[in-house]
């Protein structure tokens, strides 16, 4: 017996000098691998927000030639892990190097892998994973909130505090506010994509970047970005700056400053500003842009718009006295850096959303797009009541009523082994034939399309909502083009940067739920520059969100010729070149908007025709207030009986977060600020900040927002090219406007007459006639 047990003891431990001995060559291919990484860079300093683009770059050192291909692991929303690669690089030589990719996060806290592979033969030379729960992660990635403001300086600039990452379990995740320090420029993203994660960005006259890197940052603010320039003495090194290139401040000099009272009321604070302090001299077109704060010599402090986006300049150095020692100075940076005109309360906005993810599960704007596109005509569900009267039924059904026919009528209780497995047999063919018929047998989606134009520079920003409904359980190959909204012949279609789409919610299938104790799902892999998908995993009768963005030039697709005043009056022309004409449209200036008086019967007449010029001082145009016109409200004047005096009473209509109706919530979303804001919705629009295109009416322009007849983008799915009849296109465009000091007075038509009581009449709020 003993013999027995030493000679398997002496088996065991042979087997484990052999194991040892073969793991001992895998150590040494490790040592003897054909680079090695220096660093990670995840984000920005390591912070990034969930479900926006974050950008990753690699130092590395090659010892060989080679062809490598970076790629990261991340979870989707719905729990799949989602590897998005790059682009491959080509390392001729020895030395060192960087590798620049990007991917998208679904949840808070998700699990990273980063992976450098062999772009010919696909094998994963390295990978390197991190968790949040583990304090051994080779580099930081803190996911935070879209509802968080995240804010970046290029090197040391006084009043912005940056956050420390060094200590990722012990980062603080419940403020509204982080500022990074990007100390290593040569780690900037290489495209905008890549400042997707960003609120602003900060520079200032000592801050430096390469010509590609500019280029980046160039076209994110002119996708809807915001760039704050801080320059002062230093004048001469922000004219050779790439910024003063493109930013549109134009800087001729400097000045000395004794008066900052105006910036002082800016920052709103009592400290005085003690002083002489040297300005740029800056100047800016006056049909565009607003003054913050200004002294004797000139404007201090301007924001102007950049195609989509916004350029906020300090012709102050933010580094040097007096402002380097002003008290007032963190308020002051806190103003610069946001964008926000209408702040809400943390305990209000906290209050009100905990009531509304209770009853509704939305309290996002982006939340509402996203339902809004749940709707597929083939799929007929029950109600939930529906469910459970049935459910209901069938348990009396099996229950009191088989008991009673077994026993009380037909007094066979032995029957009940035959009526019992035929009322179960039933009951199971009835639900199989009804889900059947209730979900559908053939694969269905939704197509959204949301355009935005800049008519003074020609950018264009695309984004394509696409959502799938699956019968089978399958996987499936997709690939989104689009188009501009011109008119091309023929057609030129183009690739887009598609991702899946997530809801800002801490609800089910929501971003802001934790990664920790999530169901990995199916994987499946994005192209290079995520261009298309591969083995989208979609269940039968499930559905999945996707998300297509893409932005190009395209000048000339309308022309201006208006001009307004500070009352928000228009009047001249304009003429568009769009592939359709513009239906339902709606232009603001200032506090008014213009709209169409409809005729059903002559529905033609309200549409603004491509190649035609059209004058927005027609017969058929109303003016109204836009706050009045955006909320439906109605001012009802009641008069007293013997009484000169009248009172009025004006009452808004509530605003519905179960619509679905596509055209009004992207009209709030496109006024959002004017409106009232969370006041008027109880929405917050921090997911989609940048789809509101208020401040773009503080700047001095005006907004067209218009519902178009031509699909804009073309799905293939496998092998088969999805029907764009169904497809929705809406349009936004920023359109320049001439200032004027002309005020026209309009005198109050006494031909109409309203067939109401004398002593109470209703006047939409803010109209012509009110």
């Amino acid at each position: 017996m003993k013999s027995s047990l030493l000679i398997q003891f002496n088996t065991i431990f042979l087997l484990l000098l052999i194991v040892l001995n073969v793991s001992q060559p895998s150590f040494a291919a490790e040592d003897t691998q054909p680079f090695e990484v220096k660093q990670i860079h995840v984000g920005f300093d390591g912070l990034y927000k969930v479900g926006r683009w974050v950008p990753v770059v690699v130092e590395l050192i090659t010892n060989e030639p080679q062809e490598l291909q970076l790629s990261v692991v991340a979870l989707s929303p719905d729990g799949n892990p989602t590897e998005v690669p790059s682009k491959v690089y080509s390392l001729p030589r020895q030395g060192d190097y960087q590798l620049y990719s990007q991917f998208k996060t679904g949840l808070l806290d998700s699990p990273l892998k980063i992976r450098l592979q062999d772009a010919k033969t696909k094998e994963v030379l390295r990978e390197i994973s991190y968790s949040p729960q583990s304090s051994s992660s080779q580099f930081t990635a803190i996911g935070l909130e879209q509802s968080a403001e995240l804010w970046a300086i290029i090197g040391s600039i006084s009043g912005f505090d940056p956050v420390s990452t060094e200590a990722p379990n012990a980062f603080d995740k419940s403020q509204n506010q982080f500022t990074t320090l990007l100390s290593n420029t040569s780690a900037l993203p290489e495209a905008a994509y890549g400042y997707d994660s960003l609120d602003t960005l900060i520079v200032d006259s000592s801050s430096s970047v390469s010509t590609k890197e500019n280029q980046a940052i160039q076209n994110w603010v002119a996708n809807g970005g915001h760039l704050v320039v801080c320059v002062g003495d230093n004048v001469e090194a922000y004219q050779n700056s790439e910024f003063a290139k493109w930013v549109p401040v134009k800087v001729t000099g400097k000045n000395r400053v004794r008066e900052l009272s105006s910036l002082e009321l800016f920052a709103a604070v009592r400290s005085r500003i003690r002083g002489v302090a040297t300005a740029a001299r800056i100047e800016i077109d006056s049909n565009s842009g607003e003054v913050l704060a200004t002294s004797l010599d000139g404007p201090l402090l301007v924001r102007v718009p950049f195609g989509l986006g916004v350029v906020t300049f300090l012709a102050l150095d933010l580094n040097t006295s007096p402002l380097v020692n002003w008290e007032g100075l963190s308020n002051l940076c806190q103003k610069l850096a946001s964008r926000s005109r209408q702040p809400v309360s943390s305990n209000q906005k906290n209050d009100t959303l905990g009531k509304r993810i209770s009853k509704t599960g939305i309290s996002e704007m982006e939340t509402q797009v996203f339902h809004s596109q749940q709707n597929f005509p083939e799929v007929k569900r029950p109600s939930h009541w529906w469910v459970m009267g049935l459910v209901l039924f069938y348990l009396l059904l099996v229950g009191p009523l088989d008991y009673f026919l077994v026993h009380r009528i037909l007094k066979k209780p032995h029957i009940t082994w035959i009526t019992f497995p035929v009322l179960v047999t039933l009951a199971a063919v009835w639900g199989i034939t009804s889900a059947q018929t209730d979900n559908g047998n053939r694969l269905q989606s939704t197509q959204l399309n949301l355009v935005d134009y800049d008519a003074s520079s020609g950018q264009l920003r695309g984004r394509f909502y696409l959502n799938l409904y699956s019968p089978e359980m399958r996987r499936y190959q997709v690939n989104v083009n689009s188009t501009a909204p011109g008119k091309q012949t023929p057609v030129e279609y183009f690739p887009t940067h598609l991702s899946w789409n997530g809801l800002p919610e801490t609800t089910f299938a929501g971003m802001y739920r934790s990664a920790e104790g999530t169901i990995t799902g199916p994987a499946y892999q994005l192209s290079e520059e995520s261009h298309s998908i591969t083995n989208l995993p979609i269940l039968k009768w499930g559905t999945k969100s996707l998300r297509a963005d893409w932005s190009r030039q395209e000048p000339g697709l309308l022309e201006s010729r208006l001009t307004g005043n500070s009352l928000g009056q228009l009047s001249g022309s304009m003429t568009h070149q769009f592939s359709s004409p513009l239906k339902e449209w709606v232009i603001a200036y200032g506090n008014r908007v213009y709209i169409p008086i409809v005729n059903p019967e002559q529905l033609e007449d309200s549409f603004i025709i491509p190649g035609q010029t059209w004058n927005i001082s027609g017969p058929r145009v109303e003016s109204r207030n836009i706050k009045g016109y955006l909320t439906r409200a109605v001012s009802r004047r009641i008069e007293q009986k013997g009484q000169n005096n009248a009172t009025v009473i004006t009452v808004q209509t509530d605003y519905d977060p179960f619509s679905k109706d596509t055209y009004e919530i992207l009209k709030m979303l496109t006024y959002y600020d004017m409106s009232g804001g969370f006041g008027y919705t109880r929405l917050t629009n921090l997911s989609a900040e940048q789809l509101d295109l208020s401040e773009q009416l503080r700047l001095g322009r005006a907004v067209l927002f218009a519902r178009m007849d031509t699909p804009l983008s073309q799905v293939q799915l496998d092998d088969q090219q999805l029907d764009q009849e169904q497809q929705s296109t809406y349009i936004r465009v920023v359109i320049p406007v001439k200032k004027s000091t002309d005020i026209q007075y309009e005198l109050p038509s006494l031909k109409d007459e309203d067939d109401q009581p004398k002593d109470q009449k209703e006047t939409p709020s803010g109209s012509d006639k009110e």
